[in-house]
């Protein structure tokens, strides 16, 4: 249940020439490069970066350093909070007491200024946005691999700077 709401949310893994007229170009270099000095800081590690989808509304790389990989995605959105939204209440309603308990895929509050984020600790993922019901922004996920007592702190380290310069959705237009 939880693969329809993470797979919609994650977008595709090749590397697009489109691009967003509403984001600049090098947007994914930007995010990226931002986001692998955040890790580097906090692993206090050389730390390598390779793009695996260079389009502006839905950036993502990868960055490894310190025996840990981590799988950034960045997608602008209109609706990014609602896409947070999805993914925390389908881990609630598919994990939660009432159905199939399972502690580990119930998300967990986790700091991020400027935005809302959770921590996934089965799936090892952090997923948050700096968008709210009504204002477009950034819908950002970042998954651990390789065991770390930190993860949850590299994690939200490199979720902040993505989401600091990450291309942000238009606004919702109220209806008429």
């Amino acid at each position: 249940m939880m693969c329809c709401g993470v797979a919609a949310a994650c977008g595709g893994t090749s590397d697009s020439s489109a691009t967003s007229s509403a984001a600049p170009k090098n947007a994914a270099q930007v995010v990226c490069a931002d986001a692998r000095a955040a890790a580097r800081s906090t692993l206090g590690r050389a730390v390598s970066l390779k793009f695996l989808n260079r389009d502006p509304a839905n950036i993502e790389c990868v960055l490894r350093g310190s025996g840990t990989r981590l799988d950034l995605v960045a997608q602008q959105s209109s609706r990014a909070w609602e896409q947070f939204d999805t993914v925390q209440v389908h881990q609630e309603q598919a994990y939660g007491p009432s159905a199939v308990h399972q502690q580990g895929q119930i998300p967990q509050n986790v700091n991020m200024p400027g935005g809302q984020a959770q921590w996934i600790p089965a799936q090892r993922m952090l997923f948050a946005t700096n968008g709210t019901q009504s204002k477009g922004g950034s819908y950002v996920t970042v998954t651990v691999k390789g065991r770390r007592h930190d993860e949850v702190k590299v994690a939200q380290a490199v979720t902040l700077a993505a989401l600091k310069v990450a291309p942000k959705g238009p606004n919702l237009v109220a209806p008429s």
